[in-house]
């Protein structure tokens, strides 16, 4: 599976260098083809335009055209009413721009602005025709940025690879939870397994967040609310196994835990609407509630610790019933399922 992942990276990192070589020389072609000067410029702003996603390059495009009036206007008082030297004149352009590009949250788009002022510079037309060149520079530019971004290669089979490998990890982490309640493992492969489930669930958030921003469609949110519902229950997972931890010495009450675990383990399905787990949780928690009162100081400690876990596997649990509530339309078909 990593070795898919990796090579799934590759490609996409040649694509988009393949994207940027192509978009940004057809965008200076285009520029001399207008006889438009600094036409290496156009070239540059499609580089720079070039994101992972599609959001994110359309988004940039519109930062980068609405930045070019509010630099415009900046070109306009900086050099034509401030000083003699132009040197002192573009600096005070240079802080101004950097300043508000801040303030609007455009940032991505200073580098651009700053070209622009050197042109300007350069040059000693001010005139509306100057400025009717940096447009075209800057339209050209995103307009072949945007050109080479507009299809995307879809993620959703890694997607569904990464699906598939959390849950396997899932699963053994609560069956290692479950022997470490009986006292038959150790507790140091349970933190190395949560760890590496953790940095599956960060990466796999990242491929869905990609995912939905370059086809943005609503249906791939899907993904994303997956990936944050599986990341919360691996939270939950590393507090109780901090809590049983804790734990001096095991009582018997214990495998009434681990026999739990067990079972929920084989439910860790993607299709899954964890109801009939909720009840089985309910059925622990009054089992434990018949028990004997404990005798020592330590026993109940122990109890305590152990009727926590049973709230963690609750709220555990209860995370994925949200997630199926907000996805009701893609698991109707599955009420009647075993199978997660």
């Amino acid at each position: 599976m990593e070795k898919t992942v990796d090579v799934h990276r590759r490609k996409r990192l040649v694509l988009k260098a393949l994207k940027i070589a192509i978009g940004s020389s057809m965008a200076v072609v285009v520029a001399q083809f207008f006889q438009l000067q600094y036409a290496t410029s156009a070239g540059i702003i499609a580089l720079l335009t070039v994101q992972n996603t599609r959001k994110d390059t359309i988004q940039l495009t519109l930062e980068r055209l609405l930045s070019f009036i509010l630099c415009v206007a900046l070109i306009f008082v900086c050099f034509h009413y401030i000083g003699r030297h132009e040197w002192v004149n573009y600096g005070i352009y240079i802080f101004s721009m950097v300043m508000l590009c801040h303030l609007f949250g455009w940032q991505n788009t200073i580098s651009v602005n700053a070209v622009m002022g050197t042109h300007y510079l350069a040059s000693p037309n001010y005139g509306l025709a100057f400025a009717m060149n940096e447009l075209s520079l800057i339209l050209i530019g995103t307009g072949l940025a945007l050109t080479m971004n507009w299809r995307m290669p879809s993620n959703r089979k890694v997607l569904k690879e990464d699906i598939r490998s959390i849950e396997d990890d899932m699963q053994a982490v609560l069956r290692e939870l479950a022997s470490y309640l009986e006292s038959t493992r150790s507790s140091d492969l349970v933190w190395f397994d949560l760890d590496k489930l953790e940095a599956r669930l960060h990466r796999g958030l990242e491929r869905a967040y990609e995912q939905a921003h370059n086809t943005m469609y609503e249906a791939d949110l899907y993904y994303v609310e997956y990936m944050e519902m599986r990341l919360q229950q691996c939270v939950m997972l590393q507090t109780l196994r901090s809590r049983v931890q804790k734990i001096r010495q095991m009582p018997r009450q214990s495998g009434m835990i681990s026999s739990y675990l067990e079972y929920v383990a084989c439910y860790v399905h993607e299709k899954n609407i964890p109801d009939q787990q909720i009840q089985e949780l309910q059925q622990v928690f009054w089992q434990m509630q018949k028990e004997p009162l404990p005798k020592t100081w330590e026993e109940f400690e122990s109890r305590a610790i152990l009727y926590h876990v049973m709230m963690d596997l609750e709220e555990f649990l209860f995370v994925k019933q949200r997630f199926t509530d907000n996805n009701k339309e893609r698991f109707e078909n599955f009420l009647s399922s075993s199978d997660l």
